[in-house]
């Protein structure tokens, strides 16, 4: 059994995981806010980041400066389409996006869906173990491995299973906290 080849299927889930969340807006302004809005650009689509930098000037505000001043009004179109509680304002250079404050019960609700995508990734772990267990129990009607061995690799697989869902329900309490927090 391939104890190299189950963390690595468990982190790739904790790391989409780390990416859902990321999405989930807390209220400050982030760039991660407007990763995956796709602009149309140059006769095809592509992401604010490939066209601009993307920086925090404080709190509450995102500022976009595009690298060719031509695509303000595109950007700033896409990210109202992308997400309509940013209003994006068009400067000269640059285009700011004041991000707004959460009320307490979106607040409440973004924080059921961290919970959501927790259970997600704690599926997706359970299948992956799932799969582990069934190649264990392969590898012994195959004769490859004993009994003992099979049982131990189980314990084995359990014990890492059990790290890495609780590592999804950590990351999922830090998201619910930094939302929660006002």
């Amino acid at each position: 059994m391939n104890t190299s080849e189950l963390k690595s299927k468990l982190s790739k889930a904790q790391e989409f995981l780390k990416g859902e969340l990321s999405q989930i807006r807390t209220g400050r302004a982030s760039p991660s806010l407007l990763e995956g809005i796709l602009v149309e650009a140059y006769g095809t689509k592509m992401t604010i980041i490939e066209l601009a930098s993307v920086m925090v000037s404080d709190s509450q505000n995102l500022v976009v400066t595009p690298w060719d001043k031509t695509l303000i009004k595109s950007i700033a179109k896409a990210i109202r389409e992308f997400q309509p509680s940013l209003n994006p304002v068009e400067e000269s250079d640059r285009i700011r996006v004041p991000v707004p404050l959460l009320t307490e019960e979106r607040r409440k609700e973004m924080a059921r869906m961290v919970g959501v995508k927790v259970e997600e990734c704690k599926n997706a772990i359970r299948n992956i173990r799932q799969e582990a267990m069934k190649d264990i129990d392969k590898m012994f009607s195959d004769k490859a491995i004993g009994e003992d061995e099979k049982f131990r690799f189980k314990e084995e697989v359990e014990k890492i299973v059990k790290e890495y869902s609780d590592g999804a329900d950590e990351i999922g309490e830090v998201k619910k906290k930094e939302i929660l927090t006002v």
